[in-house]
């Protein structure tokens, strides 16, 4: 995939706490991607090998934004 179709979790996390400033941003961003996970009927595996890999595809990212209820991309 290429390098501008893929968006770091980190950047993901970073821009959800500019928004929302979450006491535990940690915490909350876990939170909210197993919940987005659950939501598109993905398994828990598929959630541990995007955060070992450290990205989503772009596609995923927005709907992950919408899910959240923000579109910080």
């Amino acid at each position: 995939m290429k390098k501008e179709q893929k968006i770091q979790l980190s950047f993901l996390k970073e821009r959800l706490q500019s928004r929302l400033h979450y006491d535990d941003p940690e915490y909350a961003f876990g939170v909210l991607l197993y919940g987005w996970c659950k939501h598109r009927k993905h398994r828990t595996n598929w959630l541990s090998d995007v955060k070992r890999r450290g990205w989503i595809s772009l596609t995923m990212a927005r709907d992950f934004a919408t899910y959240c209820g923000y579109m910080f991309i």
